[in-house]
Order: structure tokens, then C-alpha cells, then sequence
């Protein structure tokens, strides 16, 4: 990739103000591949953003029976199947399925419209609109929620702007009617989050999953999907083709650019919906949408001066244009490419009753497997309906603050090492494949693939220092014996690596070591860094 964005900075000597200057974007694939990812990101590794808006109000609701109903594809015969994310997606399933304007059977609706029916009443008279009201924002603490972030380690701070809904947690002025500052919270959340985390010197973005609004919604006669004075929140359907309409992909472009306007964001998540019209017509009209909003995005942050990034999923750009996001997936080595990840603790949306989703040993072990190969990450908190952050949650940002802490030089501002690491036995098991899941744009062939895979308590992950003098091995938990780096065996990757000494971060013990045909040895001390077992630890390696 070429450097784009070519800052001229100039220092008025009266005045002190910053002045910058840049090649203008084309909306184009050749222009915008000369996009080079800005160093603060390849620095950053970790951030973190929320989902919270009228769904949220399920989770009030919630309990492991509702989630079994949801997960289990209901408790009727030959039943429509269940939604895996019910909250999440509860907007598009909540309207029954009809055809030719006639009901269907129970047995082919799906489980999200009878527990609408049953919690809030029939979606004829209860739309999704009314769950708007059941928000507020008695409990939303942006600089508590940011400081313990801050604590964390984490390093961008990406609050929600707007989901598949088309509800806006700003207060816009292309959505004017149905945003947060005006129902609900009545609170500008997205902009209280962004003014806290910038008072901490940390960086911001913006959330968005507003691509999909065009087709999210059911358009049922009789139902309030249907009637023009919510069109703001429902959208206006789609075309004869089954394409969305033009206005609605301009809103789409000006509610970005609204946000790239009022926010000035040094980072955009931008949701898979933007892959959703292309793999349902073989239309690239949301593509060129997509390219317009990226032009616009790195024009208008090279005239104010910040170093902008934007991620998207599903291949709905190519990487050399933007940032790839894969949705809770490993890669399965190296990307010479920068790429993110993003993960949850507890699911997307509030939606308690089923206990922490994700142990605290799991997401640091993938916090640090994706550093290894390139990437960063983005974690979710799953805010309840009043804006407070869970129990569970908080409890999981102050383990991960002990564990950044001890950790943190060998993950902040690394870069991969030769190899990613070792696998506990010897190699990958039990890869599954994620790359193609829900439909992608363009199939890249210098993709590296995509998919799950266990991470096991003996696997090794290796990050190293900008200067290469420091080699940072982590082993994914505590080593109870001695145990072989065979990355720095006689055949290996390593051999030729000169070993000055070897560190174990957070502990004051001398770590032995030796050098053998088949690897590194390390013999650990006696005594955990931490009081978890199953927490990764780090050997720090320095180099002559």
C-alpha cells in the first residue's frame, strides 16, 4: 500500500493553530487502496465497544427458559427456526410471517413473535416503536463505564451510534425523531462517551450497523411498519427489485457522514449489512454507497488532521481499502494485512439469566492470539436497558486491567514475530472454516483464512518489540513443568535467534533456561503470576 494521506503540518508562529493539507479520496477501488493504516492502530490492539438501544428492553424480560424457547427453534411442531441472537435481531423477527396478507399458523412463525405476543402483547399493537419508552438512562455512567475501560487497557473506545434499527443513540439531525436524545435515554450517549474517553486521551469511534436498515424490517399491512409516520425508524422498503430505494441509501451516506462530521472519529465499525445486497442480487450499488462514505471519511479526517480507520466485515470492500473485520473467528496464521476481530462477554445484547458467556482465560487467550497474527480487537459490553454496564462485565474489565498490566509491553505497540506460535501437540485441530458463513462480496485470494478453533492451555503465541531486540512468548496458561519453545529449535524458525536472557513478566524470580537441538527450555518458577492458573503468561525473551 502507498501513503494516501500525506500530512503537511504547519505551525502558525501568531496564531498556534494546526493546519494540514492532503490528496483527495476518489470513490474508487484504485484510490482507495493507497489507504495506509495509521500507526496508533497498529500500536492500539485492544478496544471496546456496546450494544444498548430499545432491544435492550427484552433483556428486563429475560431468563434461561425464554433463551432455551429462542435457542431450542420453539416448542412447536415443525416450528419456524429460532433466532440465535434474539435480542439482537428481535426487530426483524418480532412482525409475524404472513403470505398473500393472510397469518400463518403458529407452527410458521418464528419463537420471537409469540414471546413479543407474550411479554408486551400482539406486534399489531405493540410494535417495536413502543419499546422505545422502556429506555432511560438512570443508569448510564459514560465516565465511569470509560475510566474503567481506561484501566482495562483499552485503547479505543467505540460507543454505538446506530444498529439494524435505524435508532439513533445521537442526537442527529438526519434521524430527528427517533434518537436517544429525544426518546428514551434522552441522553446524547454517543457523544457523552466520545467527550469522556477524549478527556482521557484515548481514542474514539463510532459504532454503526445501519446498512441493513433498508431490509430489516417486515412491511405488513395493518402493522406499524407499514404506516408512513414512522418511516424515519422502518425505513421505506425496498424497490420493485427488491433493491433498497434510492433515499434510503442516501440516509444511509448522510447518517455516516453526519457522524464523521459532528465526531471526527478516529475509527468506524461499519456492521456486515453492507455485504447484504450484493449476496441477495449481485448489485454492487451498496459497494459504490460504501466507497463514497470512505472517500468522504479519509478526505475530511486528512483536512482536520487526525489519522482515520474504518473497519468493515464479510469482504464488502477490499482490504487494501479499509481495515477487514471477522466476526469471533481466529486467522489460522500471519496476515500480512492489518485486520480486527470482535468479541463478546456476555452476548451483544443484555440478555441475562444464561451466566457469563465467555471465562476471562478464553478472551484473554484470543486477546493475544490475534495480536500474534497482525490483528486487533474489539470486545463488547452488553448494556442493560437503563445504560448501566452488568456485574459480570465490570468484574471481567477489572481482571483484565491485573492482567494488561503485568502483559501489556508484550501486546501494546508489538509487532508478529517470525511465527505466530505452537500448538499444544503439534498442530491446528478442529478448524472450522467461518470464512463464507453468511455471504461475502469479493473473494479475495490473498486472504488468509478465517474460522474457530480451540485454544489449549499449552499453546504458545509470540508477539516482538518495534526494534525486534524483545521476543515475547506467551503460554495460553501456567506451566506447572518445563516446557520447549520449538519455534527456536536447530530446523526452526528461530535458530538463528542469539538468546541474551529470558524474563517471566511480573515475577521477580529468575526463570532457568537452555538451549537445546529441539528448542528453547524453560524451566518456570515455582510460584504463578496470578492466582488463576488458566490466565496466559508471558516469557520475555531478549535478544543480543
Amino acid at each position: 500500500m502507498k501513503i494516501r494521506i500525506l500530512y503537511v503540518v504547519m505551525l502558525s508562529l501568531f496564531s498556534g493553530v494546526l493546519f494540514a493539507q492532503a490528496e483527495p479520496f476518489e470513490p474508487t477501488r484504485e484510490s482507495l487502496s493507497n489507504y495506509e493504516v495509521p500507526e496508533w492502530y497498529e500500536d492500539a490492539k485492544i478496544g471496546f465497544f456496546y450494544h444498548w438501544g430499545p432491544q435492550t428492553a427484552l433483556g428486563d424480560k429475560w431468563n434461561e427458559d425464554i433463551s432455551d424457547f429462542c435457542l431450542q427453534k420453539g416448542k412447536y411442531e415443525d416450528s419456524n427456526t429460532g433466532i440465535k441472537n434474539p435480542v439482537g435481531q428481535w426487530a426483524k423477527h418480532m412482525y409475524p410471517n404472513m403470505k398473500n396478507g393472510v397469518l400463518l399458523p403458529d407452527s410458521k412463525q418464528p419463537t420471537a413473535y409469540h414471546l413479543h405476543k407474550r411479554l408486551f402483547g400482539d406486534p399489531k399493537e405493540f410494535g417495536y416503536k413502543d419499546l422505545i419508552p422502556l429506555m432511560s438512562s438512570d443508569g448510564f455512567e459514560p465516565e465511569r463505564m470509560v475510566r474503567l475501560l481506561d484501566e482495562a487497557g483499552v485503547k479505543y473506545i467505540v460507543p454505538q451510534a446506530i444498529h439494524h434499527d435505524g435508532f439513533a443513540m445521537w442526537d442527529s439531525k438526519v434521524i430527528d425523531e427517533f434518537n436517544a436524545a429525544k426518546m428514551g435515554p434522552k441522553r446524547n450517549t454517543t457523544k457523552e462517551v466520545i467527550d469522556a474517553a477524549r478527556k482521557r486521551g484515548l481514542k474514539v469511534g463510532v459504532s454503526t450497523h445501519a446498512s441493513r436498515h433498508s431490509r430489516y424490517y417486515k412491511k405488513l399491512e395493518g402493522y406499524d411498519t407499514s404506516d408512513p409516520r414512522y418511516d424515519q425508524l422502518y425505513g421505506i422498503g425496498l424497490d420493485e427489485k427488491g433493491l433498497p430505494k434510492r433515499y434510503s441509501v442516501q440516509k444511509w451516506e448522510n447518517t455516516l457522514g453526519e457522524l464523521v462530521d459532528l465526531f471526527q472519529p478516529d475509527y468506524i465499525f461499519v456492521d456486515g449489512g453492507s455485504a447484504d445486497v450484493f449476496c441477495q442480487s449481485g448489485s454492487y450499488m451498496w459497494q459504490d454507497a460504501f466507497r463514497r462514505v470512505l472517500a468522504n471519511y479519509y478526505n475530511k479526517a486528512a483536512a482536520g488532521g487526525w489519522e482515520p480507520v474504518l473497519t468493515f466485515k464479510r469482504e464488502s470492500l477490499w482490504k487494501e481499502e479499509a481495515v477487514p473485520d471477522y466476526e469471533a473467528g481466529y486467522l489460522v496464521d500471519i496476515a500480512p494485512y492489518k485486520w480486527q476481530t470482535h468479541a463478546s462477554i456476555c452476548g451483544w445484547f443484555y440478555r441475562p439469566g444464561r451466566g457469563r458467556r465467555t471465562p476471562s482465560p478464553i478472551l484473554f487467550s484470543k486477546i493475544i492470539d490475534t495480536v500474534s497474527k497482525n490483528g486487533n480487537i474489539l470486545l463488547n459490553l452488553a448494556i442493560r436497558t437503563d445504560g448501566s454496564m452488568q456485574d459480570t462485565e465490570v468484574e471481567f474489565l477489572k481482571e483484565l486491567a491485573v492482567w494488561t498490566k503485568v502483559n501489556g509491553e508484550g501486546i501494546y505497540a508489538t509487532r508478529p514475530w517470525l511465527t505466530f506460535g505452537e500448538f499444544e501437540g503439534g498442530e491446528l485441530q478442529g478448524f472450522v472454516s467461518k470464512d463464507d458463513s453468511k455471504g461475502i462480496v469479493y473473494r479475495d485470494p490473498d486472504k488468509v483464512a478465517m474460522g474457530r478453533y480451540k485454544l489449549n492451555g499449552g499453546d504458545i503465541r509470540y508477539t516482538r518489540s518495534k526494534d525486534g531486540k524483545a521476543i515475547y512468548a506467551t503460554r495460553l496458561a501456567w506451566p506447572e513443568e518445563p516446557f520447549t519453545l520449538t519455534s527456536f529449535g536447530a530446523d526452526a524458525v528461530g535458530k538463528d535467534v542469539q538468546i541474551a536472557s529470558v524474563d517471566l513478566l511480573g515475577s521477580d524470580e529468575q526463570v532457568a533456561w537452555k538451549r537445546s537441538a529441539e528448542g528453547l527450555v524453560i524451566t518456570p518458577p515455582t510460584k504463578p503470576v496470578f492466582e488463576d492458573p488458566e490466565w496466559p503468561v508471558m516469557f520475555k525473551v531478549l535478544t543480543k
